[in-house]
């Protein structure tokens, strides 16, 4: 999830249909139209979203960590696993939300959760950085 206006695609919309649009907090997810492919979208800004979409959050959020989730949402396990709770057809395939809450997940504490995050973040900057430093060497 990232601002209209960090996006590179002109995407506009009327603002007049604004009241029909979903509310999505940092912390939550966007179950999206793709999701089978790329997982769950994790919001770290507060925004609206279409309606197609269906929008989540932990009940219980002292116990996630939602950037820890944000991995597991994206992972490719994960989403192999979304397969099972899928319906339709090629492009068309939705993500039955019912189904996927019957999806049994195993997680380690919330400090862990953390800790893992971070490290991942960590290591998610640093292959960024190298990709760049690559691109800029190639001269691409």
């Amino acid at each position: 999830m990232i601002r209209r206006d960090q996006n590179s695609i002109n995407i506009s919309h009327d603002k007049n249909n604004e009241n029909g649009y979903k509310r999505v907090l940092p912390g939550q997810f966007v179950i999206h139209l793709r999701s089978f492919q790329g997982g769950f979208a994790h919001s770290r800004i507060e925004g609206i979203t279409s309606p197609a979409y269906t929008i989540f959050g932990f009940s219980e959020p002292k116990k996630h960590d939602s950037e820890y989730w944000k991995y597991v949402f994206t992972s490719k396990e994960f989403i192999r696993r979304l397969e099972t709770v899928t319906y339709g057809i090629r492009d068309g395939r939705s993500i039955s939300y019912d189904e996927f809450l019957t999806l049994d997940f195993f997680f380690p504490s919330v400090e862990e959760q953390e800790k893992i995050s971070q490290y991942l973040d960590e290591l998610t900057h640093l292959i960024t950085l190298h990709q760049r430093l690559n691109a800029s060497y190639l001269g691409i």
